[in-house]
C-alpha cells in the first residue's frame, strides 16, 4: 500500500467524486487519489449530500489500496441506503396499486422509477421522499385514500378543494409516521411564477413505463422527463451532483428515443432556453455527456450560459452545497437569479413576483370559501408584515 500523503485539496476531492460518478470511472485515477486521502469524512459527507454515495461505493469497490476499515464503513452506509430505497420502493408500488385500483391514474416522478430508468437498479440513486403526479381533480380522493392507510398531512385535506391553493400551489405532502415515508402529491410540476408557458403534456398517451419488481410503473415521456429534470436542476442552481448525473445517464441510455428537435422547440415556446442549455452545458462539462453538434454550438455561443456554467462549477468544487431548499428567493441568491435570467431586469421582476404573489402559506393561514379568494391579497400583505417588520422589532 502506498504511504498516505496530505489530504488532497478540496477541488481535487471533488474531481475525484466526479470521477466516481462517471459512467466508466478511470481505475488508475481512483487508485491514485484514494491512496492520498487521510480523512474520508469529507468525501463521505460530500458524496452523501450530493446524493451520489451509491455511485461512490460502486466505483471504489474494486480499488485494492483502500483500507479495509474504510471499505467496511462505506459498505455499511451503502447497505443502509439500499435497504431504505427498497422499503420506499415497496411503499411506492403499494400506493400506486391502491390509487390505480380506485380509478386514479398515477405517475411516478424521480425517486425509484428514475433510478430504475437510468441505472437499472433502484439502489443506485439516493432519494428521501416519493413524488407522485395525479390529475388535479383526483387530488382530494388520493389523499383521502392515503389517510385510510395511515398517512397524515400537515394541513387538512379539505384545503385541496380550495381553488386558490390549486391555482398558486403545485403539490401536497403527506407522511406515514410509522414507516417514515414522505409522499409529495403533485397536480402539476411548475409554478406559474417559475414557468409561465408550460406546454408539457404530463398525462400523455406516450408516457414511459418501466418495470420494478415485476410491476409496471408509469412516468413521464422521456423527452418531457429530461426537460423537467433540466428545469428542476437549473431552478436549484445545480447544487447537487446527483441531478447532473441524472441528466447524463438519461441522455446516454435513451438518446435515440428523445426527439431533440421537439425539445428545443418546447424550450423556445416555454421561454426557458437558458435553463435548458445551462443544464446540458454543466452535464457535458462534467461528464462529457453526448450532445449533438448543434446543441454544443449553441452553448459555445451563449455567453450567459457559459458564465452561469462556470459559476455553478465553482460552487460545486468549493463545497457550497447547503442541505436546504434554494427555490425560495433571498437576498443572498439574487446574484444567482441574475445568472438564471435572460435580461438585467429579470431578477428584479422575479423578486417582486416572489414577494407579492399569493403563496401556499397564505392560503394555509385560513381556508377561505372560493368566493372570498380576493381576501388572500390582504392576508399576503399581513403575513409579509408579520414575517419581516415584526421580526425585526
Amino acid at each position: 500500500m502506498k504511504p498516505k500523503t496530505n489530504q488532497p485539496a478540496q477541488a481535487a476531492l471533488y474531481d475525484f467524486l466526479i470521477e466516481c460518478c462517471q459512467q466508466t470511472p478511470n481505475p488508475m485515477k481512483l487508485e491514485q487519489v484514494s491512496s492520498e486521502i487521510s480523512d474520508w469524512d469529507i468525501l463521505v459527507d460530500s458524496a452523501y449530500l450530493h446524493g451520489v454515495f451509491p455511485l461512490l461505493f460502486k466505483a471504489l469497490k474494486s480499488v485494492e489500496t483502500i483500507d479495509e476499515r474504510v471499505m467496511v464503513r462505506l459498505k455499511n452506509i451503502n447497505l443502509q441506503i439500499a435497504r431504505r430505497n427498497m422499503m420506499m420502493t415497496a411503499e411506492l408500488l403499494s400506493v400506486i396499486r391502491l390509487l390505480n385500483d380506485n380509478g386514479i391514474r398515477t405517475i411516478a416522478i424521480k425517486g425509484p422509477v428514475l433510478s430504475q430508468i437510468i441505472h437499472g437498479d433502484i439502489t443506485q440513486r439516493q432519494f428521501s421522499d416519493l413524488d407522485l403526479l395525479v390529475e388535479q381533480c383526483d387530488m382530494y380522493k388520493s389523499l383521502e385514500l392515503l389517510e385510510g392507510i395511515g398517512y397524515l398531512s400537515e394541513h387538512p385535506i379539505r384545503f385541496l378543494k380550495n381553488q386558490t391553493l390549486l391555482k398558486v400551489g403545485k403539490d401536497f405532502p403527506t407522511t406515514h409516521a410509522e414507516k417514515n415515508v414522505l409522499i409529495e402529491f403533485h397536480w402539476r410540476l411548475f409554478l406559474d411564477r417559475h414557468i409561465k408557458k408550460s406546454n408539457i403534456n404530463l398525462f400523455s398517451d406516450s408516457n414511459y413505463h418501466c418495470v420494478i419488481n415485476n410491476t409496471t410503473v408509469e412516468t413521464l415521456e422521456l423527452g418531457a422527463l429530461l426537460l423537467y429534470l433540466l428545469l428542476h436542476g437549473s431552478k436549484h442552481y445545480w447544487e447537487r451532483l446527483e441531478w447532473i448525473v441524472d441528466i447524463d445517464r438519461l441522455i446516454r441510455i435513451h438518446h435515440d428515443e428523445i426527439d431533440w428537435d421537439v425539445l428545443v422547440t418546447m424550450a423556445q415556446d416555454m421561454e426557458i432556453e437558458f435553463m435548458f442549455y445551462l443544464g446540458l452545458a454543466v452535464s457535458h462539462e462534467l461528464f462529457h455527456t453526448p450532445l449533438s453538434m448543434t446543441i454544443i454550438a449553441h452553448i459555445d455561443l451563449d455567453h450567459a450560459v457559459l458564465k452561469a456554467k462556470e459559476a455553478i462549477l465553482l460552487e460545486i468544487k468549493s463545497d457550497t452545497i447547503k442541505n436546504e431548499q434554494t427555490g425560495l428567493v433571498s437576498l443572498e441568491n439574487l446574484n444567482k437569479i441574475l445568472l438564471m435570467k435572460d435580461n438585467t431586469n429579470g431578477w428584479m421582476r422575479h423578486y417582486l413576483l416572489t414577494l407579492l404573489q399569493i403563496k401556499e402559506l397564505d392560503v394555509y393561514m385560513v381556508n377561505l370559501p372560493n368566493f372570498l379568494s380576493p381576501l388572500y391579497y390582504p392576508i399576503r400583505l399581513y403575513r409579509l408584515f408579520k414575517l419581516n417588520v415584526l421580526r425585526l422589532k
